[in-house]
Formats: structure tokens, C-alpha cells, sequence
């Protein structure tokens, strides 16, 4: 048993931090003792020999006047880095002194890891894009340079390190590599293989993309599924070969539908009560994939919205022969995410966890870690009991031009990178897929390499 000594300021955001990291990442007991004197927070293990000492600059702060959610309280920059591995120290100093029997860390781990899980600058920010989103350029892991590595997992590792240090039989829980494909089913028919959306797809064929190829590709694809009526041709009816992919690396991917469309087509072109989506929701469920919520554009700062939604897909999956319960969780649509509000939505439609966590401009790790953990709501300075599956990587951030915009190389080569930060901290490596997402037979080839485990 470890126990922890603090003093009480900040006491709910401590004890949900302690519970991330020493619970939940490291899986190891412990107690919580506050003390009045207390200076900084310290690790002991009940019956044995040794202290360490971690500094406490962010909960502290609180204790001395800064104000909660006040800019005061942000990091300083630029942030000091670690010359010996070129951690940056988001709260504290990178010092690590050793004696035989006590450590004293200099950088504050657990306000550190904390200011990264809760989003706590988000909350602050009022800055927003176009579609009313946190912009990763303003992030603090976009300006330090630190947003393609898993900060809170190397701040947890160093900690791990030390409490070994001081005591050798110390054990903690042992994580495994785990790949979680999602796919946001915006659209289920492409209808630029059908009349008339096909002569504006012809005209970009030539006029924007300018390939020949791509423009009797279109011809075909047109003849197959319109003339033909041969689904199999239409290009965004990829669940199949998806479901083959993951299946074949042993993994299960999971299929987000938006429940309602409101007539409006930024929120999809289906109708989820239709007899093509119960005829794909039954295959789904049958070849043992996981369906979940796709929440619509607008409801993510609307708590009545979100329920109804998830209500109407979990009636939709009864009778497609699935069970209710197991709508578990989901996406919001465009990664649209109010902190301090969409997760008590989520919460309050009683979904278990939320993969919106990542940026679509960049891919990344925007909460620090690939890890799932308990959201804590910032605003009312709680721990809400909705886990959060942080989304890494997202194909349209690799691509599309007003994002990232790749080629192909270079975007296999940035998702193994950080395919390979996830498997090194035995992780998870979250990727969104979208079904519609399969323009060039290069993308085919590409998704199955990114699925290779």
C-alpha cells in the first residue's frame, strides 16, 4: 500500500488525479492522507524504508491566491525542458535528486498530468474554428512541440521509475497493445456514382484532380451501381472489406451511426430507421463489430438533443437483433466538443465512453496519453464516471488540405510513428477510418497496413 501525504487544497482534483495515474495507469493501492504542514505531495509504501517527494505547482497555486480558471494559472512559457531526454516540464523543473532513501522530483507530475486529462486549458480558451472547435495551434502541446508524444505516459513512467528506485519488489498492473478502429458513418451511398451527382464528380476528376484515371473510374463505378444497380461498386460501401481487414488482425472495429440527420447535409444522408442501415446494422452485429453513437452536428452543447439521439439508435439497434446496453459510447460529429459541457451530455444519455479527444486538423495526442481514462468535468470540479478513448489518429487530418495534407508516404510514415509510441507504452492506438474514405486504391492498401498488427 502506497500512501500519498498533501495538503487538502484542491482536494477533488487530487484525489481524481491520483486515482488516474496510481489507480487506473499504474494499478497499484494506495491511500490518501492530507495534512495541514504538508509541502508538496509525497509517496511512501506503507512498511518500508523511503520518501519521494514530487513538487506541487499547479494544485498549490490555488492556495496562494491564483484564481481557478484564471489565465494566471496556465504554464509559463516557453516551458523548461529536460536535457537528459527532452521532456518538457509543463508545471515545476525537471531536478531529480537522489539518496538512498528519498527522491524529490522537481517537476509536478500530477498537476502536470492533470492540466493534459481534464483539458483544463480548453475550458479557459476562448478561442474557437469555424465549427466551434479547440484549435490544436492553440494547444500548449502544439506550441511546445509536444502533441505527437504521449506526455502523461512518460510523466507517469518517470515516476515509476523512481518509486523502483526506492523499492525494487514495488509491482504494477501490466497493459497490453490494443488497436481500436472506429468508423463515423457519415454518409452510406456516395452519390456521385448516381444521377446527377456524377457529373460534378466527372468535372473534378478533370478540372480539379486532373486524372484520367480517376474520371473512367468514376464512369465505371457509375455504370456498376446506377445502370447495374450493383451496390458492391458503390465506393463508400466499404464496411465489408473494413470488417475483413480488422477481423484478419484479430481486432473488432466499431461503426458510429448519426441517429438523426435533421434534414440538414452536414449531418449525413441516411435515414436511420431505414431498411438499408438495419440491413448493414444486422451484419455488423452478426460478424460480431460494435455499433455506437454518432452524435449530430448541433447537439453537442445540447443535453436533450444528445439523449434523444442515443434513445432513437439504441430502439434502431433492437430491431436490428441487437441489444441496447450495448451502445456504449461513440463520436461527436466534426469532433465538435464543448469541455465542461459535452461530457455531461454524454454522461446524462448514459454512454460509458466518448473517442472524440483528438484534433482534426492534427493528428496526435491532444490529452496526453492513448490511454482510456475518467473525464473530470473542469467547470463543476468533479469526476464524471464517462471514460474518454482519446483518438490519435484520424485519416482526413493526414490528407485533406486544409489540414495536414500528406502523400502517401509521408502519412504512413507519421501513422507508424505513432503507432509505435502507442505499442512502446503498451497503449492504445485509437484510428478513425471513415467509410467514404477509400478515393484511391492506395487507401485500401494503406488502411491495411495501418491495421497490421
Amino acid at each position: 500500500m502506497f500512501i500519498i501525504r498533501t495538503n487538502s487544497t484542491c482536494s477533488n482534483e487530487k484525489e481524481y488525479i491520483f486515482e488516474q495515474i496510481l489507480g487506473l495507469f499504474l494499478g497499484v493501492p494506495f491511500l490518501v492522507r492530507y495534512t495541514q504542514d504538508s509541502d508538496g505531495i509525497s509517496i511512501e509504501k506503507e512498511g518500508e524504508k523511503g520518501t519521494i517527494e514530487i513538487e506541487d505547482v499547479f494544485f498549490d497555486q490555488f492556495g496562494k491566491g491564483i484564481s481557478w480558471l484564471s489565465e494566471e494559472s496556465l504554464p509559463k512559457l516557453p516551458l523548461q525542458i529536460n536535457t537528459e531526454d527532452g521532456l518538457p516540464i509543463i508545471y515545476g523543473n525537471g531536478k531529480i535528486e537522489k539518496q538512498r532513501d528519498q527522491v524529490k522530483i522537481g517537476l509536478d507530475i500530477f498537476g502536470s498530468c492533470f492540466f493534459m486529462l481534464s483539458r483544463y486549458e480548453e475550458v479557459i480558451s476562448t478561442k474557437r474554428d469555424a465549427h466551434g472547435r479547440f484549435p490544436a495551434n492553440e494547444s500548449l502541446a502544439f506550441k511546445e512541440g509536444f502533441l505527437t508524444r504521449p506526455i502523461v505516459d512518460d510523466y507517469v513512467n518517470l515516476l515509476w521509475n523512481q518509486i523502483q528506485h526506492l523499492w525494487p519488489g514495488a509491482t504494477k498492473k501490466e497493459h497490453f497493445f490494443r488497436a481500436n478502429i472506429s468508423c463515423d458513418v457519415d454518409n452510406l451511398l456516395d452519390k456521385g456514382v448516381r444521377f446527377p451527382g456524377i457529373i460534378k464528380r466527372l468535372a473534378g476528376d478533370i478540372l480539379h484532380r486532373k486524372s484520367i484515371k480517376q474520371f473512367w473510374t468514376s464512369i465505371y463505378q457509375f455504370y456498376k451501381v446506377s445502370i447495374l444497380q450493383n451496390l458492391k461498386h458503390d465506393p463508400f460501401n466499404t464496411f465489408d472489406f473494413m470488417m475483413d481487414v480488422c477481423e484478419s488482425n484479430g481486432l473488432k472495429a466499431a461503426f458510429y451511426f448519426i441517429p438523426k440527420n435533421n434534414k440538414l447535409p452536414i449531418d449525413g444522408d441516411y435515414d436511420i430507421e431505414s431498411e438499408d442501415v438495419l440491413v448493414l446494422m444486422k451484419r455488423i452485429i452478426s460478424r460480431g463489430h460494435e455499433i455506437g453513437y454518432h452524435a449530430s452536428y448541433g447537439s453537442y452543447m445540447d443535453v436533450a438533443t444528445t439523449k434523444a439521439e442515443v434513445e432513437l439508435l439504441r430502439q434502431v439497434y433492437q430491431k436490428a437483433g441487437g441489444d441496447p446496453k450495448d451502445i456504449k459510447g461513440g463520436r461527436q460529429h466534426y469532433l465538435r466538443w464543448e469541455p465542461g459541457v459535452t461530457e455531461l451530455n454524454w454522461e446524462a444519455a448514459g454512454l460509458k465512453y466518448d473517442a472524440t479527444l483528438g484534433y482534426a486538423e492534427h493528428v496526435g495526442f491532444r490529452c496526453g496519453t492513448a490511454r482510456d481514462f475518467k473525464l473530470y468535468n473542469v467547470p463543476n470540479r468533479k469526476e464524471l464516471a464517462l471514460s474518454e478513448r482519446p483518438l490519435i489518429l484520424m485519416e482526413g487530418s493526414l490528407f485533406l488540405k486544409k489540414y495536414q495534407n500528406l502523400n502517401y508516404k509521408e502519412a504512413e510514415t507519421v501513422a507508424n510513428n505513432l503507432k509505435e509510441k502507442c505499442l512502446r507504452q503498451s497503449s492504445n492506438f485509437n484510428v478513425l477510418w471513415h467509410n467514404s474514405f477509400f478515393r484511391e486504391p492506395e487507401l485500401f492498401s494503406l488502411f491495411k497496413r495501418i491495421c497490421k498488427i
